[in-house]
Parts: structure tokens; C-alpha cells; sequence
């Protein structure tokens, strides 16, 4: 019953914000990411450019989405690195990623690969 509260729950607060997405962005000089939501996605695109990031993937969803990401994320022990929604593009937050359903674009490729490269170039 609470997996369909939970889908029911996302349905509608996706029909009120129709632009709603969540997104992963990528910085190699730090192997840093950021993981957020926006209602324009354009906006942050810039915004996140402007910080040396580059957007790696989103799709729809919803702040709960990404406040629930992040609550999960803190319970198993993956902290942020200087903000609420930035860490370390380490192999086991992104294998913890992956499994939570969050979208990592290309970055599942470095993840997936024996020998992870050391600085990910998402031009790839």
C-alpha cells in the first residue's frame, strides 16, 4: 500500500509541475556532483556552467524526489562535499546512485568499467 501511496504521490505533484526534472551535473576538477531539481532547467544549465559543471543527464521528477535522494544518500553514509546537494564522484556513490534510479547519463559508463578513469569527460 505504501508503494502505491508513493506512485500516486509523484503522478500528481508531476501533473502540477509538467517542467519539473531532476538532473546530475558533472565538475572533473574536483570529480565533483551535483545533484538537483529545477522547475527550468535551462536556468540551472547556465547557472551550473558558469560554476565549471556540466549538465550529465535529467529527467522528469520532483523536489521530493530529490530531498528523499538526499536523506537516503546521508542514512547510508555518503556525505556531501561542500554543499547540501554535491559529492564526490566516487565509484560507490555512483554504483548507490544507479541503484536509487537517479540519472547519471555517461557517468554510468566510467562507473561500469573495471578501471574507472580518473578525471570522466562527458563528452564521451
Amino acid at each position: 500500500m505504501d508503494a502505491v501511496i508513493a506512485l500516486s504521490e509523484r503522478v500528481q505533484t508531476l501533473e502540477d509541475n509538467p517542467e519539473g526534472r531532476i538532473y546530475t551535473a558533472y565538475r572533473a576538477i574536483d570529480q565533483t556532483l551535483s545533484l538537483g531539481y529545477s522547475n527550468k532547467i535551462d536556468a540551472i544549465s547556465e547557472q551550473l556552467r558558469e560554476r565549471n559543471f556540466a549538465m550529465i543527464a535529467s529527467r522528469r521528477g520532483t523536489r521530493r524526489e530529490q530531498r528523499l535522494l538526499l536523506l537516503t544518500l546521508k542514512e547510508i553514509g555518503i556525505t556531501s562535499s561542500y554543499s547540501e546537494n554535491c559529492f564526490n564522484a566516487s565509484a560507490n556513490t555512483l554504483r548507490h546512485l544507479r541503484h536509487l534510479g537517479w540519472p547519471l547519463g555517461n557517468l554510468m559508463k566510467s562507473a561500469n568499467s573495471t578501471k574507472t578513469p580518473k578525471r570522466f569527460n562527458p563528452e564521451r
